[in-house]
């Protein structure tokens, strides 16, 4: 999460540092480049959580599961339902598009309704809904005592839109000729490492009890009245 905050920092400070005539390529030439190392890094971390040291993310149950199973041979059953997830996915994925674009296209009339603006929407409104199932994931796992599964469901999150999400979308605009950065207004950018910066001290010692959990309740209402004043 630091590494990730620290590239949307570095663009804010190349910007008071290169005349505005050359800044932009410069931006550009680096978020570009940038990204090829956050994608790396985002393969790295992928190889290290699903492969090498995969154990240190499971829970005692799922080593148990894991025991229990070794040595099984796929089944067809297996394979069935294999099937039936990849297709489930790709249907999934379909109607996540076909809905973003709908949502995209109203954001102009949600602007005049709402009386609110376009910035406030896209770093409010959409995140809160478009997390609204890990949410219900996280509520679910700290009700029945399973903290740290729901800290996991978080930071893993947080880890794919910083480290591949962003980056992508970046080598997505370079391959499509549409010049993409990581720049970001200096005040949210400035909000995201404050805020990430927070959440790695509370995350730190590995105990959590409510009293936490209210303090970042607190740091969020505070960050949405300032994005709302903003």
């Amino acid at each position: 999460m630091m590494i990730t905050s620290v590239t949307m920092l570095l663009p804010t400070a190349l910007y008071s540092t290169f005349p505005v005539s050359e800044i932009d390529d410069r931006v550009l030439s680096f978020s570009r480049g940038t990204s090829l190392v956050l994608l790396a890094l985002y393969g790295g971390y992928l190889y290290f959580y699903l492969g090498t040291h995969k154990h240190l993310f499971l829970s005692s149950e799922s080593e148990t599961s894991d025991d229990e199973n070794e040595g099984d041979s796929p089944s067809a059953a297996n394979r069935t339902s294999l099937a039936s997830s990849i297709i489930r996915l790709i249907t999934a994925v379909a109607a996540t598009v076909f809905c973003t674009e709908l949502l995209l296209e109203s954001i102009g009339d949600m602007t005049q309704t709402l009386g609110v603006s376009e910035v406030f929407i896209a770093i409010v409104f959409i995140p809160l809904a478009s997390n609204s199932t890990e949410g219900v994931t996280v509520i679910t796992a700290s009700r029945t005592g399973d903290t740290d599964s729901a800290i996991r469901v978080i930071i893993d999150s947080l880890l794919q839109i910083g480290l591949f999400v962003i980056p992508f979308l970046v080598i997505i605009g370079w391959c499509i000729a549409e010049p993409m950065t990581l720049f970001f207004d200096s005040f949210q950018t400035v909000a995201m490492f404050l805020a990430i910066l927070v959440v790695n001290h509370l995350l730190r010692d590995g105990q959590y009890a409510y009293i936490h959990g209210a303090m970042l309740l607190a740091l969020y209402a505070s960050l949405v009245v300032a994005f709302y004043a903003h």
